[in-house]
């Protein structure tokens, strides 16, 4: 069973997270910078505000970690979407714990590493998610020493 987010929250973190990309910008062509800041901080103001109202949603937090520059932030917010999952049946984790590892990996932290990627290949299997699965296969070949 997986589990719908609200299609309103949805609707917005779309259209908030387009305008942080720009995925319709002419390849080789910049971004607008300006409009990517200003879309990036309303994701942020999205999610404090539903975590102030007490109403977190673990999507809203793991696109935020996607969407965040600081990987020691992100991998906080990795975590913090993993335990805001327990509370959501259906909630999908093995992309949170992707996000995790890629995290940990780009900052040394390989030992974490590993322990997630493990977890995130059980969840993935779990969930049958088979792109997951190869972006992970891809990562453990980058932690083989």
């Amino acid at each position: 069973m997986n589990r719908r987010v609200p299609q309103t929250l949805y609707d917005a973190v779309f259209e908030i997270t387009t305008a942080i990309a720009q995925p319709d910008t002419l390849v080789g062509a910049d971004v607008d910078s300006v409009v990517a800041e200003e879309a990036r901080a309303k994701l942020v103001g999205l999610f404090q505000s539903r975590q102030a109202a007490g109403n977190p949603d673990p999507f809203l937090t793991e696109t935020l970690a996607d969407f965040t520059i600081d990987d020691a932030e992100a991998v906080r917010l990795y975590r913090l979407a993993l335990d805001q999952s327990v509370a959501f049946p259906g909630e999908a984790t093995h992309t949170k714990r992707l996000g995790l590892v890629e995290r940990l990996i780009a900052m040394g932290r390989t030992a974490e590493a590993v322990e997630e990627l493990d977890r995130a290949r059980r969840d993935a299997f779990a969930a049958g998610d088979t792109e997951v699965i190869r972006e992970l296969n891809a990562l453990a070949s980058k932690l083989v020493v």
